[in-house]
């Protein structure tokens, strides 16, 4: 059932297959009005030369009669002079005689009775269509004279029929023919036509923020409107390029000047709380509060300072050899003084694991696996564990962060690495959707990849691939 959507799609639902269809039906009703035209004409064309041919011939046999109604011998020399191969002349007497001359060509005298016993009330001029042996007849009386005699006349029409069938063959092959070439002519013709459209699409696929500065569509030999299309691309791109290049510099100059008040008014708070003897627990309460969010908002800033660096090219990854078992170790211990749930470090007690090393930056490292830990800490139930596994690959080592939390729907496992993504099964206020796409950031600017795999209500893996 998939295929006849997929020809459905292709020829109702794109430019390219709409034009191939009315170009279709167009030749197929130019050529199928042009052939019944030139097949009406040809065969009006031979039955009024035939007709001409048969009128002449009666008017002979007419004039033949008339000058020997006297003499029965000559009448039927007469009849027989006027007869040819095709037609053939006879008289039917009032009495039910018949005077038949020699017969010619294929014709019988059982041509002749069948003839006349399809007309049994003798009407004048009433032609009657015989086939008999696969030929095909057709009989008339053409003349009843004042004695009750009456002129017969029986042409075959199996020529004329043969005739008219090839002509007909040669039309449709023609017709076939021609169509063909011509429809070949226009599909090509439509795809040229298109080729500037599906540029255009190609071009619009690969637009990116990174891009923007340095995509300008170039189109020629096209239509006049698909030529202004482009150049409103080229304008558009241009002026995206200008607005995210602006969004970007808001975005790095607000965090920069942000962070600096933010870390003094931090550490006045801190300072506050530690020298607060006097202060009632409602008081202390309210400061910690503040003092959690401003540490939440600059981590913010800071998440918005490195995306900022990021598009503007100038994000620092330094990669050096480390060992990973270390970086783990170092981030569990910094996380257990945050987190109040069981870390767990896999394997513990094996030599060749603990000496893997990789390349990666130790700063950015540490990051990448503090915000995976935090993660999981926020979609996890409390008391349940967070287990961190390393393991050595072909091509270098890779880690797990594995949690039994609420998990990710299957339909949006793609999207949790974008940015301001959330879940819509996560809790609200649980972050800003910054932090995975960070780590996915920083993972590729090391050379490395990220991965996830989840179910809904079992939990989630995060995997980090690094080489060595």
């Amino acid at each position: 059932m998939a295929k006849p959507a997929h020809w459905k799609q292709h020829l109702l639902g794109s430019l390219a297959g709409q034009l191939q269809l009315a170009t279709f039906l167009m030749l197929l009703s130019g050529f199928t009005a042009a052939s019944s035209v030139g097949l009406f004409m040809g065969k009006r064309n031979q039955f009024a030369k035939e007709d001409q041919l048969k009128a002449e011939s009666v008017e002979h046999c007419q004039h033949a009669i008339a000058t020997a109604d006297s003499d029965p011998q000559l009448l039927k020399e007469r009849l027989l002079f006027h007869s040819t191969p095709r037609t053939q002349f006879w008289i039917e007497h009032k009495n039910g005689n018949l005077l038949v001359p020699e017969i010619h060509g294929n014709f019988s005298k059982g041509d002749l009775l069948m003839a006349m016993g399809n007309n049994p009330q003798r009407i004048e001029d009433q032609q009657e269509f015989i086939i008999n042996n696969q030929r095909a007849l057709s009989a008339q009386i053409v003349q009843q004279f004042n004695n009750g005699s009456r002129l017969w006349m029986i042409t075959d029409m199996s020529q004329h029929i043969k005739y008219l069938n090839d002509y007909l063959s040669m039309m449709i092959a023609s017709w076939a023919g021609c169509l063909a070439i011509t429809l070949a002519a226009g599909n090509r013709i439509v795809k040229r036509i298109v080729e500037p459209l599906n540029q255009l699409i190609n071009e619009t696929d690969q637009l990116t923020a990174s891009n923007l500065n340095n995509t300008e569509l170039i189109i020629r030999n096209a239509p006049t409107e698909v030529v202004q299309l482009s150049k409103a691309f080229n304008a558009l791109s241009n002026r995206l390029a200008l607005s995210w290049s602006r969004q970007r510099e808001f975005a790095g100059t607000v965090s920069h000047e942000l962070r600096t008040p933010l870390t003094i008014v931090q550490g006045y708070l801190s300072r506050t709380l530690r020298r607060g003897e006097n202060l009632r627990e409602s008081q202390i309460k309210g400061l910690q509060t503040a003092e959690g969010e401003s540490i939440r908002m600059r981590r913010l800033l800071d998440d918005l300072l490195e995306l900022s660096r990021s598009d503007s090219g100038k994000l620092e990854i330094q990669n050096q050899t480390i060992r990973i078992f270390d970086q783990l170790s170092e981030a569990i211990d910094l996380a257990r003084t945050t987190f109040k749930r069981d870390l767990k470090l896999e394997p513990q007690n094996r030599q060749d694991i603990k000496d893997l090393t990789a390349q990666a930056d130790p700063h950015r490292l540490h990051q990448i696996i503090f915000d995976l830990l935090e993660n999981a800490n926020k979609y996890s139930a409390d008391g349940t564990p967070i287990k961190l596994v390393l393991r050595k690959e072909q091509d270098g080592v890779a880690f797990d962060v594995i949690d039994t939390g609420i998990g990710i729907p299957a339909d949006e496992l793609e999207k949790v690495f974008e940015r301001f993504q959330r879940a819509r099964n996560a809790p609200h206020k649980t972050g800003s959707g910054l932090g995975l796409s960070l780590v996915k950031l920083f993972v590729e600017g090391m050379g490395g990849s990220i991965e996830v795999s989840s179910r809904l209500g079992e939990g989630s893996c995060f995997t980090v691939h690094l080489s060595s």
